[in-house]
């Protein structure tokens, strides 16, 4: 059984109770059973038995592999969105599933996250519209065990509810790292350790917290090997498509790479890996034999090597592409034919030949040698423990191989299982890849919490589940193509496509590391001058960079202040979400957020209405939604002093939904906690504080009003000596306006723990047709 991460554990389920709350009004009921008297027409398949009714419920013995109920047909109605409701206690595992349309498929399914405590729980799992008659398969765990089923509901409505995005608390310490063909690819422009030494604004540019890097191979050395591709000498070369043959790559080989990783200056990127793939880059002309001794030491010299330019080079560790991307060749003396026709054909290079037991003990080798150069190394896999390494052709033998690291890795090494599937979640309907399907992939906190709920019980593949649990944490992969930052002219994008996942709540489910692939785009071009606004305040909120966070500081504006720490609440799924799959996809496009840098004016522009593709306003009423930049928590002992220059455009039409500026806390919604000025007309203008359960008002305009297009300041003290808040709120230019209000403040009261700065739209608030418009022009805060 799953001993889950409970206190994880509990964050996902207060945001799913949260989330369907909200949503759970006013639907129809289109099916409900009560299973203390019997099955009513729900059939189970054979590896459900011993099905006992009681005065609770159902109780029932789950068998491997693949347990599941198929409920009676039901009509269900046109338009609707449907919400399936089931009470259950579990002693089984971790993941739950419901597949709704026929024929049954993993892309017209829906995967939860079970708690299984032996405890009743309700789970809520939310389908598409589907067809007019409709029949669902329940599978209530993927192992055995014993479950107890209360009930189901089956219920319609107009649209699912919103779900809360990924918040700043749970992308704290969370790191990005970047991949793709833009490492290899390119020739003397590919981003490798020697264009970075080269080139030492890259990091300037690049907007995640490291990448990974290829080794290039001295040109001399992979000469006088002779090797070629498609004719040509092999040039460049990279140490990952030789690991796995028989060549012993010699210190000389790499000198040139090792020294400019030791060179190349880092900036921001603090966490890079270096690329370790499965690849038969000699095409056949040394190909080994994984049970031959002789064979195996080159590899393991060469798996030294990758581990010595990761330690002298300062790298974190290997990005581990278990993908086989080959298969075994063994090249003919006389070339004619070109590959010996007798060898063993169509089997994965370099893990697809050998015995498990081979593969096991050769994985153990790898893994002590590599800790022997380098202790705490860290491995980042692309495919691990997981049914696919059983069932797709190009993962043959990783299982085996990996329980063999698993068998020998030692304290304080890790293995990162970035389960490379995660970088499909919430590509759109229509996205053109390879492995995309017709339906999409869902990319909401349920999808996401459900794949770390089976990276964890994929310890029941591995060989030794309790080092499982010790040594493997939890990753995500992430696609994203970055139209039209960072895509070089000429450059096919990913527009059409679609080609982009959903990134934050990647970061929220990863222990640490999320990595990115990308196709069509090359990061970090210094001449692109203008900063991608969503993959910036991702960033910001890591606090993995001293810009994130501070004390004191004066914000003017002068340059997008994305660069300087501040962030912005967006989810990737909402920004040019397509309507309909022929429509082209305005990937991260910044019209969809209400706030933004001005580069002429130089001022942060608001607009109190949320124009997100495919999201309706109603949805997004109990949304964080905020511009802020971190500063260091306020203290009720120490006084501070804050300052904003402001210009308001228009006024808008609904007084509950208000400019907003002040201070807030991080991880709370602004009515719980926060010190800000609300503005919700010309004449209604207040300073809120809001602690400890209690919302004060004070009125700041009396017996006059605010105007349009008028230069105000706000400052705003805070006296701890005298417990005291002071307001001010003035005109800057004729004629003159001055508001002056001074409140004393109980003990409950005091402004503590406010770890942001910036404005915000009212989380409870309403948008209209006229929206109000202000802008910042800047920002002056002193504790």
């Amino acid at each position: 059984m799953l001993h889950l991460d409970h206190s994880w554990f509990r964050c996902i389920l207060c945001f799913m109770w949260i989330l369907v709350g909200e949503g759970l009004h006013g639907g129809e009921t289109i099916g409900y059973w009560d299973f203390s008297q019997g099955m009513d027409s729900w059939t189970a398949n054979p590896h459900i038995r011993n099905l006992q009714h009681g005065a609770k419920g159902v109780s029932m013995e789950l068998q491997a592999p693949d347990p599941f109920l198929t409920s009676p047909q039901m009509a269900c109605p046109a338009g609707k969105v449907v919400c399936v409701t089931v009470r259950m206690l579990s002693r089984a595992g971790s993941v739950g599933q419901i597949y709704f349309r026929q024929p049954f498929s993993e892309e017209r399914s829906r995967s939860f996250v079970i708690q299984n405590d032996g405890q009743w729980h309700e789970y809520r799992v939310w389908l598409p519209t589907l067809a007019p008659r409709a029949r669902f398969r329940f599978d209530p765990s993927f192992d055995e065990g014993l479950i107890e089923l209360a009930w189901i509901r089956i219920e319609a409505f107009d649209e699912m509810p919103g779900e809360l995005w990924a918040q700043p608390r749970e992308l704290r310490n969370k790191k990005i790292i970047g991949g793709g063909l833009y490492t290899v690819n390119g020739a003397e422009t590919a981003i490798t350790p020697q264009f970075i030494a080269e080139h030492p604004e890259f990091n300037a540019h690049y907007p995640f917290d490291g990448i990974v890097l290829p080794a290039v191979l001295s040109r001399e050395w992979v000469d006088s090997l002779g090797l070629t591709k498609l004719g040509m000498p092999l040039r460049p070369a990279f140490l990952h498509e030789l690991l796995w043959n028989t060549v012993k790559i010699p210190d000389e080989a790499v000198a040139q790479t090792l020294a400019d990783l030791q060179t190349m200056r880092r900036g921001n990127l603090t966490d890079n890996f270096l690329i370790f793939g499965m690849v038969d880059g000699a095409r056949g002309l040394h190909t080994p034999n994984l049970a031959d001794d002789h064979d195996w030491e080159a590899i393991q010299h060469n798996a030294v090597q990758a581990a010595r330019l990761c330690r002298l080079g300062k790298l974190k560790g290997l990005w581990l592409d278990t993908e086989q991307y080959g298969q075994y060749r063994w090249r003919t003396r006389s070339g004619t034919p070109e590959f010996e026709p007798d060898q063993p054909q169509g089997l994965p290079f370099p893990l697809g030949k050998d015995a498990p037991e081979v593969l096991r003990r050769r994985g153990k080798q790898w893994i002590l040698a590599i800790q022997a150069e380098f202790p705490e190394v860290k491995i980042m896999t692309t495919f691990a423990w997981s049914p696919d390494s059983n069932s797709y052709g190009p993962l043959g033998g990783v299982i085996p191989f990996l329980d063999g690291v698993l068998e020998g890795i030692q304290s304080p090494a890790e293995i990162i299982h970035g389960h490379e599937n995660t970088f499909y979640f919430g590509h759109a309907p229509g996205t053109t890849h390879t492995h995309a399907t017709k339906d999409g992939f869902p990319g909401d906190r349920n999808r996401y919490s459900t794949a770390r709920a089976e990276i964890r019980n994929w310890r029941s593949l591995s060989n030794d589940p309790a080092k499982y649990d010790a040594f493997v944490k939890v990753g995500m992969a992430a696609w994203v193509e970055d139209h039209p930052w960072n895509t070089p002219p000429g450059w096919p994008n990913g527009t059409k496509a679609s080609l982009w996942s959903n990134l934050p709540l990647a970061l929220v489910t990863s222990d640490e590391y999320v990595w990115v692939w990308s196709e069509h785009t090359k990061y970090g071009q210094p001449e692109r001058i203008e900063v991608n606004p969503f993959l910036a305040s991702l960033s910001n909120q890591t606090w993995n960079t001293p810009k994130s966070t501070g004390s004191t500081f004066d914000e003017q504006f002068d340059s997008d202040p994305l660069t300087r720490g501040w962030y912005f609440d967006f989810d990737m799924l909402s920004i040019g979400r397509k309507a309909t799959p022929a429509d082209e996809a305005a990937i991260m496009d910044p019209s969809t957020v209400p706030y933004g840098w001005e580069k002429l004016t130089k001022c942060l522009k608001i607009t109190g209405g949320l124009k997100v593709a495919g999201e309706s306003s109603k949805k997004l009423i109990h949304q964080r939604r905020r511009y802020v930049r971190a500063v260091d928590p306020t203290d009720t002992c120490k006084a501070f002093t804050l300052a904003v220059d402001f210009h308001i455009q228009s006024f808008g039409d609904n007084q509950r939904n208000p400019m907003i500026i002040g201070l807030f806390q991080s991880d709370l919604p602004l009515d719980e906690h926060s010190l800000a000025l609300r503005i919700s007309s010309p004449e209604k203008v207040e300073l809120v504080l809001a602690a400890q359960g209690e919302v004060l008002k004070f009125p700041v305009v009396q017996d006059d009003s605010l105007r349009p297009a008028t230069p105000y300041r706000f400052e705003l003290t805070y006296k701890p000596s005298k417990k005291q808040i002071q307001a001010n709120l003035m005109t800057q230019s004729p004629p003159q306006q001055r508001f002056a209000i001074e409140r004393d403040v109980t003990e409950a009261m005091l402004p503590w723990t406010l770890d942001e700065l910036g404005i915000a739209i009212d989380e409870h608030g309403e948008t209209s047709q006229q929206v109000y418009r202000f802008q910042i022009d800047s920002i002056r805060f002193n504790p």
